[in-house]
């Protein structure tokens, strides 16, 4: 019986019906009565379904030698369907042996006729569920030979069908991972030498270029990870090209991977980007792919994606700019995908981020980088990838991350700072930027803690205006929770606001508690920001110092702290004003069309009719001046001033000969008056009484241009302890000018509290007598300038006084004098006090009754009780 038998009648049964399926002529194809019967004959005796699978590999093994490709299809057709039909037998691993040395054969034949058939075959193999495993079988060989068909090219013996033998060897690798993943005891084929193979096949055919030249996924559809039906999958197949498969292919490669298998499949996809070149600008091939990928795995694993792509980057810090911004812009794409799933890692992968942005901003300011331009394309695609990165996550991870960001600016107290720290500062800003614009501000104390606004106040107020204008964008994003700041950005001279189209709400009690507390900053930092403006952009400048007063007045307009913006209105035109400043007549003007434009907005907000008439008033007169730079009314076509003739040379824009260029203070009709101002808001129900105190605007310090501030009598100050500079360096800092907005505010002794005198002053200092007879007296007095030389000279008086008393003065002695002095302070002694004077005995005694009740028996009783 070793299939030598001549004779028909010889042969055993199994192979009689074998032989029975093929046709007597070539063309009629196999024989599907006698194929009925041969299965029926493999299920009702499972034992010889392995001798009947050995036969056909025989007879199609000798057809094929022969070149008989149709008795070779018969044979290959005839094993597929015994095999759908006993996929339940016990001997079905045994056939299945037999049926993979039959598409192996088939696949060594070097036909493409011939492999496509066996690709055929071993799809629908794949596709057969086996109920018991199999310990010994390899796929090896069948990787090694689909992955060579993904490669075919015309030149091959495939000719013109290479794009058939490329759909093949894809179908091919599909079916290896649907069998390998399905099977209880598969091969492994998610280790690194088979991933070496499968992917770079995938990514070959995924890459092909369109008619055009490039790559473009927008012809690739979208696929599940689903498995279909084997008919549909094979009848897509058939109509689709090796760039549709491949896309396929890698989807459900990866929906396959567990989390031990994807650094096996994702280290390939790196090697091949960096092998083709693929991470150059744009890199539209390596984001589908990553894309693809990310949709693909678990929604839990999609943070390793990005740790690889992240440990990539590190490696390839030495690479081309253009592989570093591909890279860079790789994850900007998918970051925001996997954003969700970051989960503690969040901190970690940020991290990563900025510590490639310092090294890339410490190596282009080394000297070394020989395309700088390209270096700043890679920051700025790792400050978008940041960006993109935080607009996923909850708010509070994004307050995080503004705080980490926050936290890498270099100190801004370093009277010298380090190469390249202000590019630093730069980039830091733009990246803060970046993130605060995903941010949505629920309440201004959530984001704007102690230490985040301090650090923004004093990047407000650093030397590159750059950096400033940032971080008053910055805090327009933060401050802004309506979107009413793209309409305020470029604000004008309106005489409706309602045309502005603005969203006003009532100011939350939180929020009036927060700016209770930090309003005084921040119109300080403004006021310093409108001195320190940048001459060459003065518009852009002024136009963010306004948008950041007017947000502040839609945003957190309650009484308080619109006082104390009007206040900061009163302390930008006197700074306008003030000779002694190096201002241009440019940067004077823009200063009062600041205060000018705030004051109509702010008026027609509060809808305060008298303050509404003042501005107009004001706003007119300049206009009829025709002062260059101050005519407001230039842009309002309905405005009343176009036709009048005192005012027509500003509106035609001639400037006859003698006209002065800025406001003077003796243009009082040009200038808004404080008592006026005061008026009005009094006028509404405001207190008011804020508005006259002086603001501090003489404190010493530098401005973002590095230049000193001085006070009336031209001597400098140390900003520490009000004590003459000895270097002439001068220092400020945010809470050395912090205002107290407090109802009950009084104001300090002295500036700040020298230390000294903290330690030494053993009584309060007293309080200067008020020779004040009249009103006026009182207001002269209120309104008196700060004199810090009189103040230090007190102290000094003070200290040296304390040292005396304590070097002539016994120890004693002044014990029982301080206890003296204190003993209406004490709590305790106070209430000894009170305890004593509304005692039962003092108040017997104090109507005149004796100290002690008289005896019973000493009593005398009136008469009538007798």
């Amino acid at each position: 019986m070793n299939g030598l038998c001549c004779c028909t009648p010889c042969k055993p049964r199994y192979r009689r019906l074998v032989d029975s399926i093929y046709p007597r002529a070539v063309t009629d194809g196999l024989l599907h009565s006698n194929m009925q019967k041969l299965t029926f004959y493999a299920i009702s005796h499972p034992e010889k379904l392995e001798r009947i699978g050995e036969y056909l590999v025989m007879r199609m093994v000798r057809d094929l030698n022969r070149q008989r490709p149709v008795q070779v299809k018969i044979a290959v057709e005839a094993m597929d369907q015994l095999l759908q039909a006993c996929h339940s037998s016990p001997s079905l691993p045994q056939f299945s042996e037999n049926h993979l040395r039959m598409v192996q054969r088939l696949l060594e034949s070097n036909n493409a006729k011939m492999e496509q058939l066996a690709t055929d075959s071993f799809v629908t193999f794949s596709n057969i569920e086996e109920s018991s495993p199999s310990y010994h079988r390899q796929y090896d060989f069948f990787i090694d030979k689909f992955s060579q068909m993904c490669h075919a090219n015309p030149q091959a013996a495939y000719g013109e069908d290479f794009r058939l033998a490329r759909c093949a060897g894809l179908r091919g690798l599909r079916g290896v991972v649907w069998k390998s993943v399905t099977d209880d005891l598969h091969p492994n084929i998610w280790e690194q030498q088979h991933m070496d193979k499968i992917v770079p096949s995938i990514l070959f055919n995924l890459q092909e270029p369109d008619d055009n030249g490039g790559f473009s996924s927008s012809h690739i559809p979208k696929f599940d990870n689903n498995f279909t039906d084997s008919t549909q999958s094979h009848r897509g197949d058939d109509e689709a090209t090796p760039k549709v498969l491949s896309d396929r292919c890698l989807r459900e490669l990866m929906g396959k991977a567990s989390f031990g298998s994807l650094r096996a499949v994702i280290e390939p996809v790196l090697k091949h980007m960096d092998l083709h070149k693929r991470w150059s600008p744009p890199p539209s091939f390596a984001i589908h792919v990553f894309r693809a990928i990310i949709y693909s795995i678990q929604s839990q694993n999609s943070y390793f994606v990005i740790q690889e792509l992240i440990n990539h980057l590190d490696s390839m810090c030495s690479a081309d700019a253009s592989t570093r911004i591909g890279i860079a812009t790789v994850l900007s794409s998918i970051v925001s995908i996997a954003g969700t799933s970051i989960g503690p890692l969040l901190l970690s992968i940020f991290n990563s981020l900025l510590k490639h942005l310092r090294t890339s901003v410490d190596f282009e300011r080394s000297g070394k980088c020989s395309d700088q331009p390209a270096e700043k394309m890679y920051q700025e695609a790792l400050i978008n990838a940041m960006g993109d990165f935080a607009n996923a996550l909850p708010d509070y991870q994004k307050v995080e991350m503004m705080m980490f960001t926050v936290g890498n600016i270099p100190n801004l107290d370093e009277r010298k700072s380090k190469q390249g720290e202000e590019f630093l500062q730069h980039v830091l800003v733009k990246t803060l930027l970046k993130v605060a614009t995903k941010y949505r501000t629920a309440y201004l104390a959530t984001v704007f803690t102690d230490s985040f606004l301090d650090t923004l106040l004093r990047l407000a107020l650093v030397r590159d205006p750059q950096v400033r204008l940032a971080t008053q964008q910055i805090f327009h994003t933060l401050l802004d929770r309506h979107d009413n700041a793209a309409n305020l950005v470029h604000l004008g001279y309106e005489l409706d606001v309602a045309d502005v189209q603005l969203t006003v709400e009532k100011c939350s009690r939180a929020d009036q508690m927060f700016m209770r507390k930090h309003i005084g900053d921040i119109t300080y930092m403004l006021w310093r920001a409108a001195a320190a403006a940048d001459e060459t952009d003065l518009s852009t400048h002024a136009d963010a110092i306004l948008c950041t007063m007017s947000l502040l007045c839609i945003e957190v307009g309650f009484e308080e702290s619109l006082v104390e913006l009007f206040r900061l209105s009163m302390a930008l035109q006197q700074l306008a004003l003030d000779i002694k400043q190096n201002f241009s007549d440019a940067k004077r003007n823009s200063i009062h069309n600041i205060v000018a434009k705030y004051m109509n907005l702010s008026a027609q907000l509060i809808a305060n009719p008298s303050l509404c008439q003042q501005v107009q008033h004001v706003v007119g007169c300049r206009a009829q001046r025709g002062i260059p730079g101050l005519n407001l009314l230039l842009s309002v076509k309905e405005s009343p001033m176009n036709d009048d003739p005192l005012s027509s040379t500003a509106v035609n824009g001639t400037i006859p000969e003698g006209t002065p260029r800025t406001i003077t203070e003796g243009d009082h009709a040009l200038l808004f008056n404080i008592e006026d101002v005061a008026e009005s808001l009094k006028a509404s129900g405001k207190d008011a009484s804020r508005l006259f105190v002086p603001f501090n605007m003489s404190l010493n310090g530098r401005d973002g241009n590095g230049d000193s501030w001085q006070r009336e009598d031209g001597q400098n100050f140390d900003s520490t302890d009000g004590r003459e500079s000895p270097d002439g360096y001068k220092t400020v800092g945010i809470d050395d000018v912090s205002v107290d907005m407090s109802v009950d505010w009084t104001p300090p002794i002295s500036r700040k509290q020298s230390r000294r005198n903290t330690i030494f002053s053993i009584v309060n200092p007293p309080i200067p007598e008020l020779n004040a007879s009249t009103v006026d007296d009182l207001k002269a007095y209120a309104n008196a300038s700060f004199d810090p030389i009189e103040e230090d000279r007190k102290e000094k008086e003070l200290t040296g006084s304390i040292l005396s008393e304590i070097r002539n003065t016994d120890f004693e002695e002044r014990v029982n004098t301080n206890e003296s002095l204190n003993e209406r302070g004490d709590l305790s002694k106070s209430i000894a006090r009170l305890l004593v004077r509304n005692g039962e005995t003092t108040k017997v005694r104090d109507i005149g009754r004796p100290t002690k009740p008289k005896n019973v028996f000493e009593i005398e009783l009136p008469s009538f009780a007798y």
